[in-house]
C-alpha cells in the first residue's frame, strides 16, 4: 500500500540502514563493492544481478586523443595493455561484472568478441611505448569521484601505468569539478562509465562520432575520436532495416575502432540490487529498479 523513499548520503550509512532493517531495497551501486557480500548474507536477504541488461553499463577511461602522449594510438594501445583488468574485477569488485572487450557490451544488441583482445601484457606495454619514443611526459588522471570503490580503481590504475614507466599525476575533484574537466576536455585520462540502452545507434555511437564532438557535455564525444570513415559505417548501421546486415556492419566497426582505442575500456559493470527476499518481483524488466516497482509485493 507504500514506499518510502529515503534519501541517504552516505554509502555506509545506507548499509547500515539495510542492515538495520530501516530499508527492504538497496538499488544497485548503493553501497560499497566491499559491502556487497556482507550485506548479501544477512538473514532474509537477497541479490540479483539481473535488471541491468537493457542498460548495460561499460567503464572506460576517457583517453584525450587531441594532445599529448594520448594523442599517439601506440600509447593509447600500451594503455590497454597495462591494465589488469582482471584484478579490477575480482579484487575490486567482488567478481561482479566482466572485462569489456570492445565499445558494445556484451547484453547489448550486436556484440562481438571477435575483435583485438588487450590481455594484460606490461612488457607489449613498454615495447609500444619505446617504439613511439615516449619520454616520461606525466599524463594527468582523473578519478571518478563516486565513492571508495572507484577511488582505489583510480590507484590501483595508476599502480599498472607506472609499472609499464608512464607517469602519472592523480587530479582530485568532486562530483561537480569532475564535470566541468571532462565537459572542457582538461584531462589526460579519466574514469567514466555510460549507458547503452539495449543498441548501439542509442548508446554508442554518440561516444565515437565526429558530429558528437562539443564542449560542455561529458556524455559524448569527449575524447575528440575522429575517424570520417567510419563515421560513415555508424551512421548506415543506425538505419539498415536488415537485421543481419546492421549486425555485419557492427561487427566490422567493433573490429576497426578496438584498434584505434579511442578510449580504453575497462569493464562491463554489474550493480546487483540487495533486498529482503520477502520482496517478491521486484525485478521484471532489463532495466529492473529503475522501471519503477509497480509489480513488487511483500509475502505476510
Amino acid at each position: 500500500d507504500e514506499i518510502y523513499w529515503h534519501v541517504i548520503p552516505d554509502a555506509a550509512s545506507r548499509a547500515v540502514a539495510y542492515e538495520t532493517g530501516v530499508v527492504d531495497v538497496l538499488p544497485g551501486g548503493s553501497v560499497e563493492n566491499f559491502d556487497v557480500s556482507r550485506l548479501a548474507n544477512l538473514d532474509n536477504s537477497c541479490i540479483t544481478d539481473k535488471g541491468w541488461e537493457f542498460i548495460g553499463p561499460l567503464s572506460w577511461l576517457w583517453l584525450n586523443n587531441r594532445e599529448g602522449p594520448t594523442a599517439d594510438v601506440r600509447f593509447r594501445q600500451a594503455v590497454m595493455y597495462a591494465m589488469d583488468r582482471e584484478f579490477a574485477k575480482d579484487a575490486l569488485w567482488n567478481g561482479l561484472g566482466a572485462v569489456a572487450q570492445s565499445p558494445v557490451s556484451s547484453s547489448t544488441r550486436f556484440y562481438t568478441d571477435d575483435v583485438t583482445h588487450y590481455d594484460y601484457n606490461p612488457e607489449k606495454a613498454k615495447e609500444l611505448l619505446k617504439e613511439m619514443g615516449y619520454d616520461g611526459t606525466p599524463v594527468r588522471l582523473l578519478p571518478l569521484p563516486y565513492g571508495e570503490t572507484w577511488q582505489r580503481w583510480a590507484e590501483a590504475i595508476k599502480q599498472n601505468l607506472e609499472e609499464v614507466g608512464i607517469s602519472v599525476e592523480m587530479v582530485a575533484t568532486d562530483v561537480a569539478g569532475w564535470n566541468q574537466k571532462i565537459s572542457e576536455w582538461d584531462y589526460d585520462l579519466a574514469f567514466t562509465y555510460l549507458y547503452q540502452y539495449g543498441d548501439p545507434a542509442l548508446g554508442v555511437s554518440r561516444n565515437y562520432t565526429a558530429d558528437r564532438i562539443e564542449k560542455g557535455s561529458p556524455w559524448n564525444n569527449v575524447e575528440g575520436y575522429e575517424n570520417p570513415e567510419l563515421d560513415e559505417k555508424w551512421f548506415a548501421a543506425a538505419t539498415m532495416a536488415d537485421t543481419e546486415a546492421r549486425e555485419q556492419a557492427y561487427a566490422e566497426i567493433q573490429k576497426e575502432i578496438v584498434d584505434d582505442v579511442p578510449v580504453a575500456w575497462m569493464l562491463e559493470l554489474e550493480f546487483p540490487t540487495l533486498y529482503r527476499c520477502n520482496v517478491k518481483d521486484l525485478v521484471t524488466t532489463g532495466i529492473g529498479v529503475n522501471d519503477g516497482p509497480r509489480n513488487a509485493w511483500i509475502e505476510e
